[in-house]
């Protein structure tokens, strides 16, 4: 008898089965039953004569379970697939005891547990993805309490599944304080209580803690922004072919001023699958920019919004969700009231959340093997690489190259986010009026030569002298404040020592603006000179906020004068600039409007404190602000469907000049009535002489149409003295920032 073979077996039983009547489509549709006079015939169905409708039948499917669902994989592949699955239930960091890989870490790139290898499908290998545990250096642990504490813990986990086999019988614990080799601690407390201990500890059965998994190391994923459901290319909002079109624009447009990314880390692909928010920010930035993606900027800005408050209210920590929370808050579109404004609150979530993830500290070594997934450990040197990531230097075509650079650029990523956001939450202490230092921790020691990393980017030098520049600026902090107790006999010595001081650093930072070669550095080169400028206002204002407060101080008209100078020196290289430059400079970042419109504001209140109250003495003044005014409007808001912050703050701006424009004319207009003769009739402008004056005099009952005044009720809305201006700033820029004024 010849034996049935496994792929006759199942036909075999199957057709000693009574076949039943296949159903149509129709009434497969419907969930009815499909009846028909003669079944074996092919004639159509009840239901189908009736509705004379063709009556198909699809091909009947086989029986059983769909080939390829199960099974497909067999002998040492099948076995290798069940040791896969058992360790992605097991926990997935290792204990140092238990790994032979300890020493096989040689180079601190390799050492980033933050980053994994990038895949070739971002949305299905999320489990690739290594935690964002505490980074610590080999004896930081020490001066950690939490960190010590989870060290210590890895072995509890390690060991919970198997009890102690080495105790010694119950009842000889207690005889272990008696031995020779036992240390004395010198201890205070009695012998009773210490044997109690030991018999807690020893004991043969343990009452399992309700606290086990509190240090127990994530999964890789959970604190990540990604998935299909806030993805905006699984949920239809772009295609990755205009994500593609886009990053470039980024790059070469926003880049030079954020900062903040790597242009050959950070493609679309690896950006995608590692956080959604970075994605989209990135993506609705760049389209709000665009003058012809006006929907696109529209949908993505929507969902970027929701995906902030998607990952402040999950808590979700990732470094590019503090990348993705520093572009959006430095060049997104204001919220629509100041009550719906989060900025502020966004900004301390990415600064606790930076520093939760320990990256102003060196990451940890990696001789813990990071079991990210089954088919992937960290410590594995076969770490694939796509081709259109990261490109292997010429003359260096090994693999393993390829790895060692992209573990530096892992790194200096942690490192990149951590001085930027920490540069942005120092410059919104100092808009508190508190300029605190910059830390000397191990990574800022090397600043200095930070940039010259051979992977660095081209904008790591601006960061490296953003920092240099707000250390420098606490020391003089300190110095003015140190001189200010005996000032010396010169008037402007607070702006000579400050421009002393600041030398040094303009000579070894700050280029020439205009002579840049190519547009994207151009663009940085002007972007650091105006923080230079800001800063230098900045300082010189603490400074005349100091002055004010003591009183007695004999050069206080002096330290006025240098502030409006500066002041208006602000406003005149923001004018020239934005006239000559144009949309290039659009895209600097919000501060940079904040500092410009805080100059005008500045220059404003302390104009009539300089040079008196006479009449139209401010009217030159007025046309620098106005015009200063008219650019942060067509700043923000170009391309038309754009409104950035610069708008909003030009918009307020013109308000207060209008404002103080009207006082001017009426005190003007004022003066030159009381300087004419009176009539009993005719128009007194009739006597007046041609050279009596550049402004026109306009009748009290006539409609005003110059676009510079406004009703008393609008005028008033924008006044200087109210809180509207201040409260703008404080909300957006954090709390305190229009105390400066």
């Amino acid at each position: 008898m010849v034996p049935t073979s496994a792929n006759e077996g199942p036909t075999t039983r199957q057709s000693t089965r009574p076949v039943a009547p296949s159903a149509c489509e129709a009434c497969r549709k419907l969930k009815m039953r499909c009846t028909r006079n003669n079944p074996l015939h092919n004639s159509p169905c009840d239901r189908c004569m009736r509705n004379h409708r063709p009556c198909r039948i699809p091909p009947a499917r086989p029986l059983g379970r769909r080939p390829g669902a199960v099974g497909r994989f067999q002998g040492i592949e099948k076995a290798y697939r069940k040791i896969q699955a058992e360790l992605r239930k097991g926990p997935t960091l290792m204990p140092k005891a238990a790994t032979p890989y300890n020493t096989q870490s040689s180079s601190p790139s390799v050492c980033e547990p933050d980053d994994g290898p990038i895949s070739a499908n971002p949305l299905n290998n999320s489990s690739h993805l290594p935690s964002e545990g505490l980074p610590d250096g080999p004896s930081q642990p020490i001066s950690n309490p939490l960190a010590l504490l989870a060290d210590a813990s890895e072995a509890v986990h390690a060991d919970a599944s198997q009890a102690s086999k080495d105790n010694t019988r119950e009842g000889r614990e207690r005889e272990l304080l008696s031995r020779s080799g036992c240390v004395s601690l010198g201890l205070q407390l009695s012998r009773e209580s210490l044997e109690t201990g030991l018999d807690t500890l020893f004991a043969s059965s343990v009452k399992p803690g309700r606290s086990s998994d509190y240090f127990k190391p994530p999964d890789p994923s959970a604190f990540r922004d990604i998935g299909p459901d806030l993805d905006p290319v699984e949920l239809g909002l772009v295609t990755m072919e205009e994500a593609h079109f886009f990053f470039p624009i980024y790059f070469a447009r926003l880049h030079p001023v954020n900062g903040i990314l790597d242009p050959l880390l950070h493609t679309p692909e690896y950006v995608r699958s590692r956080s959604a928010l970075l994605f989209t920010w990135i993506l609705a930035l760049t389209a709000q920019f665009a003058s012809t993606q006006s929907s696109l900027a529209k949908r993505l800005q929507l969902h970027g919004e929701k995906l902030s408050r998607h990952v402040h209210t999950c808590g979700l920590k990732s470094v590019e969700i503090v990348q993705g929370y520093y572009i959006s808050l430095l060049s997104a579109t204001p919220a629509k009231t100041l009550a719906e404004e989060r900025t502020w609150l966004y900004t301390m979530y990415a600064f606790g959340t930076a520093a939760e993830l320990g990256l102003d500290q060196h990451s940890r070594p990696r001789g813990r093997v990071f079991v990210t997934s089954g088919e992937d450990q960290a410590h594995d040197a076969g770490v694939r690489l796509e081709e259109q990531d990261l490109q292997c230097p010429p003359g260096f075509g090994n693999e393993h190259h390829a790895e060692s650079t992209y573990y530096q650029r892992l790194t200096r990523n942690r490192e990149r986010t951590w001085f930027r956001i920490l540069l942005w939450e120092r410059a919104n202490s100092a808009a508190r009026g508190r300029i605190n230092p910059i830390p000397d921790t191990k990574l800022i020691a090397g600043i200095e030569t930070w940039w010259k990393h051979p992977v660095a980017d081209a904008a790591d030098k601006h960061t490296c002298a953003f920092i240099l520049l707000r250390r420098r600026l606490a020391s003089i902090h300190a110095e003015l404040q140190a001189h200010a107790a005996a000032p010396p006999d010169d008037p402007h010595w607070m702006k000579r020592l400050v421009d002393e001081r600041l030398q040094r650093w303009c000579d070894e930072w700050l280029p020439v603006p205009y002579n840049a070669a190519k547009p994207s550095e151009q663009l940085a080169s002007i972007f650091l000179y105006y923080v230079y400028l800001h800063n230098r206002l900045w300082i010189l204002s603490f400074a005349l906020q100091d002055s004010e407060n003591r009183t007695g101080n004999r050069h206080i008209e002096a330290i006025r004068q240098d502030c409006l100078q500066a002041a208006v020196h602000t406003c005149e290289v923001a004018v020239r600039d934005l006239q000559m430059v144009g949309e290039p400079l659009y895209c600097m970042l919000a501060p940079t409007w904040a500092m410009i419109s805080y100059a005008a504001v500045l220059a404003l209140k302390l104009f009539h404190q300089v040079h008196g109250t006479q009449p139209a003495g401010d009217i030159e003044l007025l046309a620098l602000l106005s015009q200063v005014a008219l650019q942060l409007e067509r700043a923000g808001t170009t391309p038309p469907h754009r409104f950035g912050i610069a708008a909003l703050l030009g918009e307020h701006l013109l308000g207060i000049l209008r404002t103080r424009a009207a006082l001017t004319r009426g005190v003007q207009q004022s003066v030159v009535e009381d300087s004419l003769p009176r009539y009993d009739s005719g128009h007194p402008a009739a006597a007046l002489p041609e050279d009596s004056g550049n402004l026109a005099i306009y009748n009290a009952q006539e409609p005003v149409s110059d676009p510079w005044f406004t009703d008393a009720s609008a005028a008033m809305s924008y006044d200087l003295t109210e809180d509207s201006f201040g409260d703008m700033f404080r909300e957006i820029f954090g709390p305190g920032f229009a105390d400066s004024f």
